[in-house]
């Protein structure tokens, strides 16, 4: 984690993108994943989770923030009483997406090692799950997951939303979140099949340099 703080200091970071995987040798093929995505402005570094809306810029208050607070840890409590359990001795891997145009060709943060800018397929069928949001005066918060639809028992509909299955798996991309809330098809953008291997070498094409934990 020592070296996502050294990339959002020195505001190289895009993104991080924390995925968990059930077989050693295929840490591309995982059962779910978080994106934490970041923008940097006067006032500091802007922390979004899988963001697609942009917020207004009315001023917000701390109480709007406490409430708002409140009920995002309430609808997360609910989720884990009805999400499934992970399967046993399941891996985790990190990735961090930079802004190229910012970042030294040779720059690596401690604890990573340069990555081949791969993309990831889901195991299973994907579930996506809406948390909600937290504004503050500063940066707005929003908390999506994607997790297998087998380990979703009861939750309630207004956290779920399920892409339809005959949709194509989006790819994983670091673009601004204006393409985002024109493509409503990359509003979770967090699936491809694998690339590297040939057929689909170019799918994170001028998308950012990667790197990954070791």
């Amino acid at each position: 984690m020592l070296g996502c703080y050294d990339a959002l200091q020195k505001k190289y970071l895009r993104m991080v993108v924390l995925a968990v995987y059930t077989h050693p040798d295929d840490p591309q093929t995982i059962t779910e994943c978080y994106h934490f995505k970041f923008k940097y402005t006067p006032n500091g570094p802007v922390l979004n989770f899988s963001s697609k809306n942009k917020q207004g810029d009315s001023p917000i208050s701390c109480a709007d923030t406490k409430k708002a607070s409140i009920l995002l840890i309430r609808k997360i409590y609910v989720l884990m009483q009805n999400l499934g359990p992970l399967p046993n001795n399941v891996c985790l891997t990190m990735k961090l997406f930079y802004y190229d145009e910012v970042t030294p060709p040779d720059y690596q943060p401690p604890g990573f090692k340069e990555g081949e800018c791969e993309g990831m397929i889901f195991e299973g069928e994907p579930m996506y799950l809406n948390m909600g949001e937290v504004p503050t005066p500063f940066h707005m918060l929003k908390v999506k997951v994607t997790t297998d639809k087998q380990r979703v028992e009861n939750c309630d509909e207004s956290i779920l939303k399920q892409r339809e299955p005959s949709l194509p798996l989006p790819v994983l991309t670091v673009d601004g979140d204006e393409v985002e809330e024109s493509q409503n098809i990359k509003e979770d953008p967090v699936l491809d099949n694998k690339v590297g291997d040939g057929d689909h070498a170019d799918a994170l094409e001028a998308q950012g340099r990667t790197c990954v934990l070791f």
